[in-house]
């Protein structure tokens, strides 16, 4: 279980927040284990003055719901995320499509701030109304969430990038996927955070991308991919199962709030 005061969060919302995360695993080939943690969750709860602490935990640990809620705290259960996996050599590889190009953030044309000002656009547009884990807080302003989701993108992309991809249309940029290498012996190539332009999508180009993202993974020498998203986002899971995805893990999240902040 790990514990860590969340300095950004609190910066972008006003209030203090922490986050607690019982120990989990996203290796897409072995089970996720927890250990008998509940008493512990409590009582780290019990004991931190932050007012909102975002908790996350294996989604069949469901003993750990009444330990949240024994904390005397306020509990706003806040979705949860599903993983999904695949083998790269399994990810379909559609057809090419005229005018249609995945390349790496890092061969776009212009430096660092057209490539931020690229990453932003993407980001603001695909996941504008995105029902993520903040939406569950009244007291979290959704235009910072979003803000929260830029920076994000932006940190994960902008660190070097050659670890972003981006779906280029007839020159335009409508589609990106931020990358990271897992360090586990497994071996897989995570998506942190991956979506098209609202114009962009319903047409089967989010395929294109990830047979990009399975084509990374191949030329790193990792032996899958991984992604996650809200359980409640059905349309893009449907997009995964067409492209040879399968799920795997679903966390929890709870956002555990101090008594009488809301009415």
């Amino acid at each position: 279980m790990t514990w860590a005061a969340s300095p950004a969060e609190s910066a972008r919302f006003g209030l203090e927040m922490t986050r607690l995360t019982v120990g989990w695993d996203v290796r897409p080939d072995g089970p996720v284990a927890v250990g008998p943690v509940a008493e512990e969750v409590t009582g780290r709860l019990r004991g931190d003055d932050a007012e909102v602490v975002v908790v996350r935990y294996p989604a069949a640990s469901l003993e750990l719901a009444s330990a949240v809620a024994r904390s005397g705290r306020q509990v706003l259960p806040a979705g949860s995320l599903t993983y999904w996996s695949a083998p790269w050599a399994e990810v379909a590889r559609p057809e090419p499509v005229p005018g249609q190009e995945v390349l790496a953030l890092a061969d776009l044309p212009g430096g660092q701030a057209e490539r931020s000002t690229v990453v932003d656009a993407v980001v603001a547009d695909s996941f504008s109304g995105y029902g993520n884990h903040y939406a569950a807080n009244p007291l979290l302003d959704p235009a910072a969430a979003l803000a929260g989701y830029q920076e994000w993108a932006r940190r994960s992309a902008l660190a070097d990038p050659h670890d972003a991809l981006v779906l280029v249309l007839d020159g335009a940029v409508v589609g990106l996927a931020t990358l990271v290498d897992s360090l586990s012996p497994e071996g897989h190539l995570e998506v942190l955070l991956a979506g098209l332009t609202t114009a962009a999508q319903g047409r089967g180009r989010y395929a294109s991308l990830l047979a990009a993202v399975a084509r990374a993974a191949r030329a790193r020498g990792r032996r899958s991919v991984v992604i996650s998203t809200q359980s409640h986002n059905v349309r893009v899971q449907r997009a995964w199962a067409r492209a040879g995805l399968r799920p795997f893990a679903a966390v929890e999240t709870v956002h555990a709030v101090l008594p009488g902040l809301i009415p």
